[in-house]
């Protein structure tokens, strides 16, 4: 990108978040709320079993935590969870707990298929210390806004912690759009919402529309700069697992109004993501993380783990960004 081009974006983005700060909506507010910041959606360490294995992970979330992130998002999309049995998810939810204690706040995802799981997982990440629980929309079977709304009714009423929507249309095969989550949020104990739905204009409407102060978190790590200039309280991110310390950078940068700095570091961050496409879910990120001499384990199967021929491509195009490889 040209030098002058930059400086265009960078600007527009500026007025369009003084703009933003100005709109007298009924959404979020800045610094209003404690669960801001970088959150990696943390990975989970397998045997070539499948089993969790705790030694791994407790290292992983050291690792992240050594890097400045604030907080985790564990047995989400990347986390595997959906791959886990309940007792699997329970052990790596008290294990991160358990580990970070007071350095970094841990939401564990507790979504499942069906509403009594939910129930179940959300309970147990309360009794082990989590700071809040998120709950992805049903997938497989997706029912009607009614459904919907009783599903998080009962999941946000079982716990006495916060409750977030996950909202990830590309897994569960429906959006949750501003006005369902309008309408969920009416509920007590729904404080906010992690989407990856990849919208910033959808982003913006859950701000405006929200029928009260609610947290709103991006999970689309090639758009993190310009959610957080539309409004957003922080990133839930993947990729952050590969490399964290882009992600912290980015985002102090951006509390520090240093703008163009957050947006190379955007770039940074885009790069690392092509190099990890093309390949297997979640096996590249764990192999970067490996490469960076941090044990991550195996993906839990169906997934499998990069050949070897594979892990060189990857070790090469990761090298060729000069940042961490």
């Amino acid at each position: 990108m040209e030098p002058n081009r930059t400086t265009v974006k960078v600007q527009a983005l500026i007025i369009l978040k003084q703009g933003m700060n100005k709109i007298g909506n009924r959404g979020i507010e800045m610094g209003s709320n404690k669960f801001q910041g970088i959150f990696p959606a943390l990975v989970t360490p397998f045997t070539r079993e499948g089993e969790v294995n705790p030694e791994e992970l407790r290292r992983v979330a050291c690792f992240h935590v050594e890097k400045g992130v604030d907080g985790f998002f564990v047995c989400g999309t990347v986390g595997e969870g959906p791959l886990m049995s309940v007792g699997q998810r329970k052990l790596v939810a008290e294990t991160v707990i358990e580990e970070v204690g007071s350095r970094a706040s841990v939401i564990v995802h507790a979504g499942t298929t069906n509403t009594a799981e939910t129930v179940e997982l959300a309970k147990h990440a309360e009794e082990r210390g989590a700071r809040a629980v998120g709950v992805v929309s049903p997938y497989y079977f997706k029912p009607d806004l009614e459904g919907l709304v009783e599903h998080y009714r009962i999941a946000s009423e079982s716990v006495g912690i916060p409750v977030f929507i996950y909202n990830i249309p590309s897994m569960t095969g429906f959006n949750l759009t501003a006005q369902m989550v309008a309408k969920i949020c009416e509920l007590p104990n729904i404080i906010g919402v992690k989407d990856s739905s990849r919208d910033l204009i959808q982003l913006r409407e859950i701000m405006e529309t929200a029928p009260k102060k609610i947290t709103v978190i991006n999970g689309a790590d090639n758009l993190i700069f310009p959610a957080l200039m539309i409004g957003v309280d922080g990133q839930i991110s993947g990729m952050a697992n590969a490399a964290p310390e882009l992600f912290v950078q980015l985002y102090r940068a951006y509390k520090a109004g240093e703008h163009s700095k957050a947006l190379e570091l955007q770039k940074d961050i885009n790069s690392v993501i092509r190099a990890l496409g093309g390949l297997p879910p979640i096996a590249p990120i764990k192999a970067a993380l490996e490469l960076r001499g941090i044990g991550a384990g195996f993906p839990k199967r169906p997934l499998r783990p990069l050949t070897p021929d594979e892990v060189g491509k990857l070790k090469e195009k990761l090298a060729a960004l000069n940042l961490f490889w």
